[in-house]
């Protein structure tokens, strides 16, 4: 049956994911069940369902608007049946737990990170996550990695101008991790030497700042100088499978 798309197309089956969402998509393995946390219109959990990857989708949001939204999607793709529609506060709602794959999109890093600690059993029942945080993206890493996450794999997209990362995170600790840089090096993504670029202007500024300070704790400077090293050396890689 007829009905609209991301951008207000009629589509007669399935919707269109926005390259960001597409990435999003693109991370979530075939489950039983995911949950969208602030799902907004709901078209990830819709392009989920009619692509098989997942059986049934929970939509929560903590307003009202974007669930009603939601709900007009899967009306549109008479695929209602199949949605649970949640109003909450994260993943702070009953019935969380049973969702094999959490998904958190377009939410800044802090907020992701606040969601996140607010539900321990995450890491309890080892589940799976994909993140696509709109900023604070070094906070979020940061977080996770000293939290007990690990970061699985990175990918990076071009939306509207703009450049996205998302993650594939297990609520778990691994016996092995990777930085975001190596995750994206691995998988050659084309728009990494871009992300280096710009993760070692703000390495860089910060170390100017430091170098401001009265009193700059030699610790944290040597953290930031080994990973100034890091980036560059990864950026160099970048460069000999580009040319």
């Amino acid at each position: 049956m007829p009905a609209f798309g991301v951008s207000g197309e009629r589509f007669m089956d399935h919707i269109r994911l926005s390259p960001r969402l597409q990435m999003v998509a693109d991370f979530v393995p075939p489950c039983a069940c995911a949950a969208d946390i602030g799902t907004d219109h709901g078209y990830l959990p819709v392009w989920l369902l009619q692509n098989g990857v997942i059986q049934s989708a929970i939509a929560a949001d903590i307003h009202a608007g974007p669930l009603a939204n939601a709900r007009q999607s899967a009306a549109a793709y008479d695929l209602e049946e199949r949605f649970r529609f949640v109003r909450a506060d994260g993943l702070q709602f009953s019935g969380a737990q049973a969702a094999d794959v959490i998904t958190i999109a377009g939410m800044g890093g802090e907020t992701i990170c606040a969601i996140l600690a607010a539900a321990p059993w995450l890491q309890q029942q080892g589940k799976q996550l994909v993140l696509q945080p709109q900023s604070k993206v070094p906070e979020l890493t940061d977080w996770l990695w000293h939290n007990g996450f690990t970061i699985e794999d990175a990918a990076l997209c071009r939306d509207a101008g703009k450049r996205y990362l998302a993650l594939r995170v297990l609520g778990q600790t691994a016996a092995q991790t990777y930085t975001v840089e190596q995750l994206l090096l691995r998988r050659r993504d084309p728009l990494l030497p871009e992300h280096l670029k710009e993760e070692i202007r703000r390495q860089t500024r910060a170390r100017a700042g430091m170098a401001h300070a009265k009193q700059t704790p030699t610790a944290e400077l040597a953290v930031i100088n080994a990973q100034l090293s890091r980036l560059q050396a990864c950026l160099k890689e970048v460069q000999t499978w580009q040319s």
